[in-house]
């Protein structure tokens, strides 16, 4: 259904809206997946689908496309270091610069399916001395409304969960059976979740303002132009004296200036102002 020179149309319209570069060359791994989705919704031909994708109102379409081709592979307490350089580090110095009575903002962009937001609340609830002090919101976002659903769900595999400590493991995760793990409902309904696109300017900047943001393993399918421009929009939501986190192998050296770097053991951050 899909030919390779129909694949570069879509490769080429995904860029435009998401940012996200798929390289031709994919074509043999994702052609399958996008035809299955095509039949799905009930279109006849690949032709059908990318007319009412591009000229139609059914935001449905463009949403189970992203679904289809966003890659989700996560773990609790993924690049740990940086869990501990937020928590030991970065809020003890936010404390000395922000009024008692402001909540510490932190956004999480991708969120994926939630194991990054929920390692770092279980981080302050390990530290238990900031989380006592200070009220902390966790907003964690995606384009992918599926991971959204999932991430509020909070039902995590055995593989998800694997390198949490026994001690966290037992005390905020509920067996289900041999294979998933449900995280208790307080930890559920305390961080927010919202279906969004970095690449869209007005509903990031909706978001408001945050103290540090997470954004580890999503500038690497971007390339210069969309990297910058993330960054940009990152960094005016960001207030002063703010943190970025980015994946180690995330690089916007060339993407942008703005920040700059601060390295504390493994972790090397960025910082606005």
């Amino acid at each position: 259904m899909i030919s390779v020179a129909d694949f570069e149309k879509l490769c080429l319209f995904i860029y435009r809206k998401t940012g996200i570069q798929i390289s031709p060359s994919k074509h043999s791994t994702f052609g399958n997946k996008i035809e299955k989705m095509i039949i799905q919704n009930g279109y006849e031909n690949f032709r059908e689908f990318f007319h009412v994708l591009r000229f139609g109102n059914d935001i449905k379409v463009l949403q189970d496309l992203i679904n289809t081709i966003t890659i989700n592979e996560t773990y609790f307490y993924r690049e740990k270091y940086q869990f501990d350089v937020l928590v030991d580090k970065v809020f003890y110095e936010l404390d000395t610069l922000k009024p008692k009575d402001e909540p510490f903002r932190i956004l999480c962009a991708p969120s994926s399916t939630g194991e990054e937001p929920y390692s770092i609340a279980l981080h302050l609830l390990a530290e238990n001395k900031i989380i006592n002090k200070r009220d902390i919101e966790i907003i964690g976002i995606d384009i992918d409304s599926e991971v959204i659903r999932k991430a509020q769900r909070g039902l995590f595999s055995k593989r998800s969960i694997q390198m949490l400590p026994p001690k966290i493991l037992n005390e905020y995760f509920e067996k289900q059976n041999e294979e998933f793990y449900q995280i208790v409902p307080f930890l559920a309904d305390a961080i927010e979740f919202k279906v969004a696109n970095v690449m869209d300017k007005t509903s990031m900047k909706s978001l408001g303002k945050f103290d540090a943001i997470f954004s580890r393993n999503m500038l690497i399918y971007f390339d210069d132009a969309s990297k910058r421009e993330v960054c940009v929009t990152f960094y005016e939501m960001l207030n002063q004296k703010g943190w970025l986190f980015l994946g180690h192998a995330d690089n916007i050296n060339r993407a942008t200036s703005l920040f700059s770097t601060v390295k504390y053991g493994d972790a090397l951050i960025y910082k606005k102002g």
